[in-house]
């Protein structure tokens, strides 16, 4: 099944070994390692798109593309699955940016579709990343997009199928997906292309801030917890990382009513 993207134009593309099947702890979210990187998920794995040594400059500086649309195309074309012009483009700004998280949402939906979907670095701008004021089901803050004037960041977009989309939605609660032009957040992907728009999933209960300022995401769920016990004084989120997610997950609604008593939480400034 890698014979055509490997054959194509993309010299440093390398297959991985399979998916694995359980989700990081909790207390580690959003477990996207050191780096964005472009990838394609296929039936029998995942083939990393990115040279070995990764990418210093943004993608939108990039002196050519570094992601073969054609390439793309020509394997999905193999598995036998919708093209690139039949689906819908997603920026994701939390752990769906790895093609192994969206391998087991895929797998626990129980349902059987093709799992084949690209995953395209790229750069956007007035856009930023922060915490979501509520937890997800296991007892972490996940991460949640915000209008950012002049921020620039490098995130990961993906192409689902219609039936993969539903699959994703089903698992976003805490969120609502939203399509921003690109004429109000410029992307630019690793493709070279510039869309017109873009999906993106965003907070129903808002962003923690600070200030009135939202908090940029932090990488280890240990750092917005200990903030968040300086900011408040309260004793929800002190502690061990993996406790204090132990214990967000049996009182769901804690953290967010902690958060909304203490003037923590503001809108993202997203349209909708």
């Amino acid at each position: 099944m890698l014979d055509p993207l490997l054959t194509a134009p993309t010299p440093h593309a390398v297959p991985s070994p399979g998916v694995p099947t359980l989700a990081a702890a909790p207390e580690e979210y959003p477990w996207l390692g050191p780096a964005v990187r472009s990838a394609l998920l296929l039936s029998d794995g995942i083939v990393d798109l990115d040279p070995p040594g990764g990418v210093d400059a943004p993608t939108e500086q990039l002196s050519e593309a570094l992601v073969d649309v054609a390439a793309i195309e020509q394997a999905l074309a193999a598995e036998g699955v919708a093209p690139l012009a039949e689906r819908t483009l997603v920026l994701a700004v939390g752990s769906n940016q790895t093609p192994q998280t969206i391998a087991r949402k895929y797998r626990h939906s129980g349902r059987d579709i093709a799992v084949t979907t690209p995953f395209v670095r790229c750069t956007v701008h007035d856009l930023a990343v922060g915490h979501v004021a509520s937890i997800a089901a296991p007892g972490y803050l996940p991460a949640a997009p915000y209008r950012a004037e002049g921020e620039r960041m490098e995130l990961v977009a993906t192409w689902f199928d219609d039936e993969q989309l539903a699959v994703v939605d089903a698992t976003e609660p805490n969120y609502d997906r939203l399509r921003l032009s690109t004429e109000d957040f410029p992307l630019t992907l690793a493709t070279g292309r510039k869309p017109s728009h873009f999906d993106v999933y965003a907070s129903i209960w808002g962003v923690i801030a600070r200030e009135q300022q939202p908090i940029p995401l932090r990488h280890r769920q240990q750092e917005i917890f200990d903030e968040l016990v300086g900011l408040t004084g309260a004793t929800l989120t002190r502690g061990d990382a993996a406790e204090v997610c132990a214990g967000l997950a049996a009182s769901p609604g804690a953290l967010h009513e902690l958060v909304t008593a203490h003037a923590l939480v503001v809108e993202d400034g997203l349209p909708r």
